[in-house]
Formats: C-alpha cells, sequence, structure tokens
C-alpha cells in the first residue's frame, strides 16, 4: 500500500497526525518552501514537489494562463452589464493572475505526483483537497483530508500600509474595507485644510484626467502641467493622491484638482446601489451553480478546476460588487459630466482603470505611459501580456525608440499610436547624480527583487538559490575591509518580501533594511548597487535608475543562460549568474575603478539609446498633453 502526504501550508503540519508525518509507510511532499524548511528542521524525510516541474513547464502553465486572463468573454455579458460594461470584467487582471496561477501549477504538480507514484491512500489537508478530487475523479484511490480552516485571499484582500512618523517607519495591515474606509477619512480631513478637491460645477473647461497616478514619483509631470489652461484631475481609488508630506506639496504646487470618487453619486443614486447589488447578485449567483460552462472554461490539461477556485470567486464578487457598481455608475458620471481632453493612465488592468477606459468607449482619447524598466527579447516575449502595451488601443507612451521599434516589429502596432517622451517619472534623477565619493568606507546597495507568483516561477528551490545567494553575499562583504551594506526592498505588496528582510536581518540585525524611503535618496547614498533578478525575464528599474545616478550597477541572473538585452551586450550592467565566481566577482565590481569607470561610460551610452529627452521628458509629456 502507497500512501502520499501532500503538504502544501505551514498550517497543515498543525493538522496532520506526527505518527502519519513520521510513518515508513508514507512518502511526503512539500509544496513550498516553508514546509520544506520545517520539515528538514524536524528531520522528517519529503521529496520537494516543485522538482517534478521544470521551468520549460512552468512556462507552459503561464502561457495557458493567458486563456483565464479573459474567462468572462467566454460568457454571455448580457444578464451581466451595468452601463455598458461586464461586472465580472472589473476584477483586476494582474491580482486574478497572482491568485489562479499557483493553483494551475498545484494542480499539474499533483497530477505528475500521483502518475509517477500511483498511490493507493492520499493525505491532505483540505487547502488542496479539490484539486486531488479533480485529477483522481475516475481513480479508486482513498483519501484522507485534515480541515485547515486558514482561508486564502487575494493580493489585494489586505492592504499594508507604510507611513513614516517621527522619522520612525511603521507597518500594518489592514483588509481592503478598512483601508478604503480610512482613506475616505483622511481625505476629508485633509479636505479641511487644502482646497482639493474637484466638483463638477467648478468648470467647464477641458480636464485631463490621470488615473492612479503617485504625485510624488512624478512631481516634475505636474509641476509641467501648472499652466494648463484647464483642470488637471486625479482619480485615486487604491492609494490617496495626497498619502504623504511630499505628495501634498505637489498637489498644491500643481494645482491640481482630486476627483473623490465617493463624492460623485448624490445620494438619489447612491440609493440605487443596494437595489443594482441585489439584482446583480443574483444573476451572478445563477452564474456560479452553472457548474457546466465554468468547468469547460476552466481547464488544464484536460483537468477541470472550477470547483477549486468557486469559493473564492463567490467571495470576491459577493464582497466586491457594491464597490464595482459604484465604481461603474461613478464613473459612467464622470464620463458624461466632464469635458475631458484626454485620460492617461499607467495600465489597464487595474479596476480603476478598467472600469473608466470600459465606461469611456473610447468617447475620449485615452493614452498608457510606460512606467517600468522593460527590455524584451524572443526568449521573454511571452511575459509581454503583462506589460499590456500590447493590448491598448490607443495612444502609448514609451521611453524611447527601442520599445517603439520593438512595438512595431513584434505586434504590429500602429507607429502614429506610438509617441517616444523619455520617462517622466525619472527626469529629477538626471538632475540628482552627485560625484562619486571618495570616501575610505563604500556603500553596497543591495536590491532583491522579490519573486512574484504572478509569472509562475516561484518554487522552493528558486527560493533556496535565492537566499543562499543573498547569505554569500553578505558573508563575503563581511570579510571585506571598509564595506558597508544597506538594503532597499522593493515596494510592492508581496510575501516574499517580509521573507527577505526576515533572512537578513537573521543574519545581521545591523544591517539598514529601507522599505519605502525615496529610491533616489537610497541609491545617492551608495557608491554601487547589486540587484538580484530571480525571474527570467526580470529587468528590475533599479538598474536603470542606477545607471542614470551614475553608479555602478551589478546584476545577478538566475539561469544558465543570460537574455541578450541590449544592457547585457553593452556591458552597460556587470550582469553574471549566481553560479559564478560571487566573491572574485564582487571583488572586481566594488574595487576596480577602471572597472567601474568602464561600466559608467558603458551605463551612459546605453542610456542614451534607451531613453530620450533625458531630464525633459515631463516638458514633453506635458507639451503634448496641452496640445492633445
Amino acid at each position: 500500500m502507497t500512501k502520499i502526504i501532500l503538504i502544501t501550508s505551514i498550517s497543515d503540519l498543525n493538522l496532520i497526525p506526527n505518527d502519519l508525518l513520521k510513518s515508513n509507510d508514507t512518502k511526503i511532499f512539500s509544496f513550498n518552501l516553508d514546509v520544506h524548511l520545517e520539515l528538514k528542521n524536524q528531520k522528517i524525510n519529503h521529496t520537494i514537489a516543485d522538482d517534478l516541474l521544470s521551468l520549460d513547464e512552468r512556462l507552459r502553465i503561464f502561457d495557458k494562463m493567458a486563456e483565464f486572463r479573459s474567462w468572462h468573454s467566454k460568457i454571455s455579458s448580457s444578464d451581466f452589464e451595468l452601463k455598458g460594461v461586464n461586472l465580472l470584467k472589473i476584477l483586476d487582471r494582474n491580482e486574478f493572475q497572482t491568485y489562479l496561477l499557483p493553483i494551475l501549477i498545484n494542480l499539474v504538480i499533483v497530477k505528475e505526483i500521483i502518475k509517477k507514484e500511483k498511490p493507493t491512500k492520499i493525505i491532505a489537508t483540505n487547502q488542496i483537497s479539490k484539486i486531488i478530487q479533480s485529477i483522481i475523479k475516475n481513480n479508486h484511490i482513498e483519501t484522507e483530508f485534515f480541515k485547515n480552516e486558514i482561508e486564502k485571499n487575494l493580493l489585494w484582500d489586505n492592504i499594508t500600509v507604510k507611513y513614516n512618523i517621527g522619522g520612525i517607519p511603521l507597518t500594518f495591515t489592514l483588509s481592503r474595507q478598512k483601508y478604503l474606509k480610512i482613506k475616505n477619512i483622511f481625505e476629508n480631513l485633509s479636505g479641511l485644510f487644502y482646497n482639493f478637491w474637484f466638483k463638477f460645477d467648478q468648470s467647464k473647461k477641458k480636464s485631463i484626467v490621470f488615473l492612479e497616478f503617485n504625485p510624488q514619483l512624478f512631481s516634475r509631470l505636474f509641476e509641467e502641467m501648472a499652466n494648463y489652461d484647464g483642470d488637471v484631475i486625479l482619480i485615486n481609488h487604491r492609494r490617496s493622491a495626497i498619502w504623504n508630506k511630499k505628495s501634498i506639496e505637489v498637489i498644491k504646487k500643481s494645482k491640481c484638482k482630486i476627483l473623490k470618487l465617493d463624492d460623485v453619486l448624490n445620494k438619489h443614486e447612491q440609493a440605487q446601489i443596494p437595489l443594482l447589488v441585489d439584482n446583480y447578485s443574483r444573476k451572478i449567483d445563477n452564474l456560479w451553480k452553472n457548474s457546466e460552462i465554468l468547468s469547460n472554461i476552466f481547464q488544464i490539461d484536460g483537468y477541470n478546476f472550477w470547483d477549486s477556485i468557486k469559493d473564492v470567486m463567490m467571495k470576491i464578487y459577493s464582497e466586491r460588487l457594491f464597490s464595482y457598481i459604484s465604481l461603474i455608475l461613478s464613473m459612467n458620471k464622470i464620463i458624461d459630466n466632464i469635458d475631458i481632453k484626454c485620460i492617461v493612465s499607467l495600465n489597464e488592468s487595474g479596476e480603476t482603470e478598467k472600469t473608466i477606459l470600459e465606461v469611456n468607449k473610447k468617447k475620449f482619447p485615452t493614452i498608457l505611459l510606460e512606467h517600468g524598466f522593460i527590455e524584451r527579447v524572443s526568449e521573454t516575449k511571452r511575459f509581454d501580456i503583462l506589460s499590456e502595451h500590447t493590448s491598448f488601443n490607443d495612444k502609448i507612451v514609451v521611453w524611447g525608440e527601442p520599445k517603439k521599434i520593438w512595438l512595431i516589429n513584434e505586434y504590429d502596432v500602429d507607429p502614429s499610436r506610438i509617441l517616444v517622451t523619455g520617462s517622466p517619472r525619472h527626469d529629477d534623477y538626471f538632475s540628482s547624480r552627485l560625484k562619486n565619493k571618495n570616501s575610505h568606507e563604500k556603500t553596497l546597495l543591495l536590491a532583491p527583487n522579490p519573486i512574484n507568483e504572478i509569472n509562475g516561477q516561484s518554487s522552493t528551490n528558486l527560493k533556496l538559490q535565492f537566499n543562499q545567494t543573498i547569505v554569500n553575499i553578505l558573508e563575503i562583504i563581511k570579510n571585506f575591509d571598509n564595506v558597508k551594506v544597506i538594503v532597499k526592498l522593493h515596494p510592492i505588496q508581496l510575501k516574499h518580501n517580509e521573507e527577505i528582510k526576515s533572512l537578513i536581518k537573521f543574519f545581521d540585525t545591523s544591517i539598514p533594511i529601507y522599505l519605502w524611503t525615496p529610491i533616489i535618496d537610497t541609491i545617492n547614498n551608495a557608491d554601487a548597487v547589486l540587484v538580484l533578478s530571480p525571474e527570467i525575464h526580470a529587468t528590475p528599474t533599479m538598474l536603470l535608475e542606477s545607471m542614470i545616478l551614475g553608479k555602478p550597477a551589478m546584476n545577478i541572473y538566475f539561469d544558465k543562460t543570460i537574455p541578450e538585452y541590449t544592457h547585457v551586450k553593452n556591458n552597460a550592467v556587470f550582469t553574471v549568474t549566481n553560479n559564478d565566481n560571487l566573491e572574485n566577482n564582487l571583488r572586481k565590481f566594488l574595487f576596480d575603478e577602471n572597472f567601474q569607470k568602464t561600466l559608467q561610460k558603458n551605463a551612459d551610452n546605453f542610456l542614451n539609446q534607451f531613453l530620450t529627452h533625458h531630464g525633459t521628458a515631463s516638458e514633453k509629456l506635458a507639451s503634448i498633453l496641452k496640445s492633445y
């Protein structure tokens, strides 16, 4: 009799009895790093389940995921449309993919385990029970499932809030609903002191609308818009446009107006929302009961996994339906009542952006801004679906000619739709380059890029390699004379960021770890920047920002073959793999001044090719928007 135990969560270990875990008659499979490390700590023999899936297989699943991103398009939308917008479509595309992709990967792993082990009994918790049942449906395999009551949430079900109060960094996590309530209260209080709010009867001038922009990152752009003869309106539903002192100063200086979505609908219009919620709730509930159509949509390798995601999908739309309906009605009123010159966004996947773009129905021009450092080659082209430039159907603003050529050649985008302006968010960087310090002590900025579930590459072994590389770096630097390490974590809300922080603190509590300090200041306080890129397609923006600020940059890549990006071929960044001689490379990178000068020269040449309008991109874009 072959028994296997599948453990997908560290909390499972408290539920599965010890006698089963330590039995010689069972084979245990761990599904993540936490579980692996705990089993290893308890000296319990086990197999890392991730090992059964190659990188190529993960990429195949990533490609398959593209079909599920638009799952709603396979369902007749007439019952779910409000003001011509499909309510099922509003869910943030990237949030959905971050939730669903790990489920697809686990399903394929379980399928491979069952195929290889041919078990007579499977032991697990309800966290993975429905995946198991969908695979063994027609097999005579006994199962035993223990109840794990920890609920799985989507990425934005909880919001991590970060603030500096009196120089002290504070971090706390709130539920999505509580966060939005506090955000509303905070903005109302701010309104008592500043006249930031846009009102429909304020002006009949042409308005330019910016969606979910952080004023602090685009301060120069908004300052350039200050003399626009119309209204510059910010709509920030997710994160307040006046979340700190710097952003408030930008709004004051630029004379922008903030449109609060909570104030768009009058009392009569707000009173209709609960009635609409009841109506659409019934329709959506009927959809969830139609298991046949949903089972046909949610399939991979001949196995349907609808039952594995059904409860979470029902929970999402139940909890967010009021918000989605309110969002559609508010955006519809905005489109109907404001004379808009153009709508500017950084993406089209977020709930705010998706809603207004759907409501707009091409009535007003829309513009999508490039907002991150992305280079592509044929091997990494599949990841373009995450950047959205390939699907946007109006004007696209890019940082330089290389991106324009890529979009034209690879996706046949009409050249007249592509505007080349440079990067407005980096204008301040070009004017902030400092002379290199000749101090006795060198400061190395370590910037580990977290592994994101959205890419399908997260695995136990990749995280083990990643962790070991961080430890190796810190141990090597510790033995170098007069080198100090500081750490800057990516601001993205990911569990892996917290894991990285814990790892570094465990190694040395004295190492400064910066979470939300301005990147420009952090880089300028360093002599060199070391980036870790665990994902095969990653070109972290930190690399570009280091080049702009004149700091030598080194990138550690976690694959045997480094893609031939232009910045790699031009030696603008010292690019190595985690299997190369780390100590020798770090020594060369930190102490060989001629090598550093060559890197900087190459970086400057690369920037001239990759970015246009150095330091004047905001002026260029503002000019386009004003005359649009």
